[in-house]
């Protein structure tokens, strides 16, 4: 009996062990599962750390506790360990100096730009850093780089573009911005931007003009007792050298720290800088100014035809004046509506005065050559008089005196007896003009219209010359090229 119960006993002890034993191996199961869970979900943030060099070697941090823990310290739970105290809210030093915000700038492109909407579009790449003691910590001696998912939870400065008038284009990489912190708290922030900027121009010059535009930053809400915005000292501006652009040359750029904002609210920090700009003249020479050149001495070629053929004289007049108001019109299409001169403006305003003296010079001419055809009425009327009673004559004198024409002063005159009124010329050659021929009028009179064609071939390239020397020595000698 006794044997029996010690049979019991044992086989009792053994199947507790058992279940002990059995209980146990399940816990460690559920336990190493929940621990590969938290180590899954601490990878899944997007951080990632960069090797750099961390002097301070300070125990004090709150996160030397997990020193004891067999895991090692990951960015993750660093910068977790931030958040727990930290308010986005608040400017690093809240309630103390201001922060000291050093800006730097590489521009990569500069495009678009445009006279008649008087803006440009720019690609750049600003970084910003400063201080911020929040971001401070000593067990982990890399740096912690975040993007843009964490970054509604980070205080960043309030920095806009006051010449701004739109960001039509966005990143297509889907990453353009990036914030790292290292040990001792400074915080670099970089973003990628491309803007449309107002560029104020002037173009009394044009097109031998320069311009220049600026980039303008400054804090929108923090006065300049939170927030001091600088350049860095060192490439505070960077341009790419593979920017080209048609119609400018990117001469120089300089940088201003101190352009601060007064208004109402309070005073305002604010840095710029000013991008010198000069505009190719090559196309205007070949797209204006040769043009109207050509234009101009077409219109003189009316002065070898002769004045007998008026039809082709007055169809290139025309031609050449309807062709200069074109190209002047054309030259201010692309333009805004400004009320002052330009010198393209004076040129072609000249070349126009050129073309128009050239068709009135016809006109001159043309007069000249037909007034043979009122003397040969005036002759005719003469020796009908002769023939008629001298009673006869004298009412048909005065007639002739009522209706001759006053444009012929030198007919009526001879008949009176008085002296012509042209220099050079005494009664007699006065008399003996009125005996002349209608061949030898008509001889006389296109000798003088051709005479006036002469001097016209003389004159007009001779002011055109000098207006070409006072133009371009007066315009070339502002043109900063």
């Amino acid at each position: 009996m006794e044997t029996a119960v010690r049979k019991g006993l044992m086989w009792g002890v053994l199947l507790t062990v058992m279940l002990l034993h059995g209980r146990l191996q399940v816990e460690g199961r559920h336990y190493g599962r929940k621990h590969s869970q938290d180590d899954r979900k601490s990878d899944g943030l997007l951080v990632r750390n960069t090797r750099e060099d961390s002097g301070k070697d300070d125990s004090t941090n709150e996160i030397s506790k997990l020193s004891n823990r067999t895991t090692p310290v990951t960015p993750t739970m660093v910068f977790l360990n931030i958040l727990d105290n930290y308010d986005q809210r608040l400017r690093p030093s809240f309630k103390g100096p201001p922060v000291q915000v050093y800006c730097s700038a590489y521009i990569n492109s500069i495009s678009s730009i445009s006279e008649e909407s008087m803006d440009y579009t720019v690609m750049l790449f600003l970084r910003q850093r400063w201080n911020d003691p929040r971001f401070e910590y000593h067990d982990y001696n890399d740096s912690i780089t975040l993007y843009e998912k964490v970054l509604d939870k980070i205080w960043v400065p309030d920095i806009y573009f006051v010449n701004e008038k739109g960001a039509p284009f966005e990143s297509t990489s889907g990453h353009s911005t990036l914030l790292r912190i290292h040990p001792n708290g400074d915080v670099l922030y970089s973003a990628k931007k491309t803007i449309l900027l107002a560029c104020p121009m002037n173009f009394q010059l044009f097109p031998m003009d320069s311009q220049v535009c600026k980039i303008k930053m400054e804090s929108y809400g923090h006065t300049t007792k939170d927030i001091e915005i600088w350049w860095s000292q060192d490439d505070a501006v960077l341009i790419s050298e593979e920017i080209q652009m048609p119609d400018y040359d990117l001469v120089t750029w300089t940088i201003n720290n101190y352009c601060d904002s007064h208004h109402t609210t309070g005073t305002y920090s604010c840095i710029e800088t000013n991008l010198f700009l000069i505009r190719h003249i090559g196309y205007y020479l070949i797209q204006h100014y040769i043009p109207s050149i050509l234009i101009v001495v077409l219109s003189w070629l009316s002065f070898w035809i002769s004045p007998e053929i008026a039809p082709a004289r007055v169809a290139l007049g025309i031609t050449t004046v309807l062709t200069s108001t074109t190209l002047t019109a054309v030259s201010r299409s692309a333009m805004p509506r400004f009320s002052y001169v330009r010198a393209i403006d004076v040129w072609m305003m000249t070349c126009g005065f050129f073309v128009f003296a050239a068709l009135v010079e016809f006109a001159v001419v043309h007069f000249i050559f037909k007034r043979h055809k009122k003397f040969a009425i005036s002759r005719k009327a003469r020796e009908v008089s002769k023939r008629l009673p001298l009673k006869k004559k004298k009412d048909t004198d005065k007639k002739d005196i009522a209706t001759e024409d006053v444009d012929s002063p030198v007919e009526f005159q001879a008949e009176k007896g008085m002296s012509s009124p042209e220099p050079g010329h005494d009664i007699g050659e006065a008399e003996a003009k009125t005996h002349r021929t209608p061949e030898e009028i008509k001889a006389l009179y296109m000798r003088r219209a051709r005479r006036v064609d002469y001097y016209a071939r003389l004159v007009f390239p001779l002011l055109f010359t000098i207006f070409n020397i006072l133009y371009w020595s007066v315009y070339l000698s502002l043109y900063k090229h």
